[in-house]
């Protein structure tokens, strides 16, 4: 049984009040959180792309599985539109 990665991300530079979370169960896919003044909103299932984590799960690691969420909250605009979902979900 694969082991449950779950990390708290970032708290949004950006958006003041955002947080980020992410988790990983062993599948493919990572589930990310955003919480936007208290309201939690499970917003996303990133599908795994990477090549680190395209090796076998035994070898994945927390270490791999935090510098995967780190690059992917790099991205150009994504904590905008996160923050623009759980807008329009909570109105």
């Amino acid at each position: 049984m694969p082991q449950v990665y779950s990390l708290l991300v970032c708290t949004s530079p950006i958006k003041p009040g955002v947080i980020l979370a992410a988790s990983w169960d062993g599948g493919r896919n990572i589930h990310v959180e955003i919480d936007v003044g208290g309201q939690s909103t499970a917003v996303t299932n990133w599908p795994i792309w990477n090549e680190e984590w395209d090796t076998p799960l035994i070898e994945a690691s927390r270490e791999a599985f935090a510098r995967y969420v780190s690059l992917r909250l790099r991205e150009p605009g994504l904590i905008d539109s996160l923050y623009n979902q759980v807008s329009k979900s909570t109105l």
